[in-house]
């Protein structure tokens, strides 16, 4: 067999290679999903927006230790500034996080002591502007229902 022969062969083998492989495929029901009109079915432990759950009077949680600042991987992310009302009881005065860089590791949710920052499912975050994706604490912050939804769904303890 000549060179020629060789590779007029080895084509014709690599052409029966990839219309089998076509072939395989051609009957099989397609995956693809319809986004928009059928919403995706995600893991549950899915890491979308973070938000910030209160207690069920609508009360927050957070108690200004800034511990997800510290471990948040990306710096000045995650901006905490608190004080101390008469009864020395903690008091968020600013609570922002730039979701435009965040990474979505989820170690400020570890380690937050009383659970109060979370992900949810939201991952449609796409904006016009970087700005916009910085939210605040009122973009951050779930009501006192959503937030017992959340802790339904997910079976987390009520906090007192």
């Amino acid at each position: 067999m000549t060179v020629l022969e060789s590779r007029v062969l080895n084509g014709v083998l690599e052409i029966g290679r990839g219309l089998w492989t076509v072939a395989k495929h051609a009957f099989r029901p397609p995956v693809t999903l319809e986004y928009p009109e059928a919403p995706a079915e995600l893991s549950p432990r899915f890491h979308g927006r973070l938000s910030l759950l209160t207690k069920s009077t609508g009360e927050d949680l957070c108690i200004g230790c800034k511990a997800c600042a510290r471990v948040c991987p990306c710096d000045d992310l995650i901006q905490i500034e608190m004080h101390r009302d008469d009864d020395k009881k903690p008091v968020i005065d600013l609570f922002t996080i730039d979701m435009g860089r965040c990474i979505f590791c989820g170690n400020c949710t570890e380690v937050c002591p009383v659970d109060c920052i979370k992900m949810l499912d939201d991952f449609e975050l796409a904006d016009y502007s970087r700005e916009a994706l910085v939210l605040d604490k009122a973009g951050l912050t779930l009501s006192g229902e959503e937030s017992d939804t959340y802790r339904t769904k997910y079976d987390l303890e009520t906090p007192a």
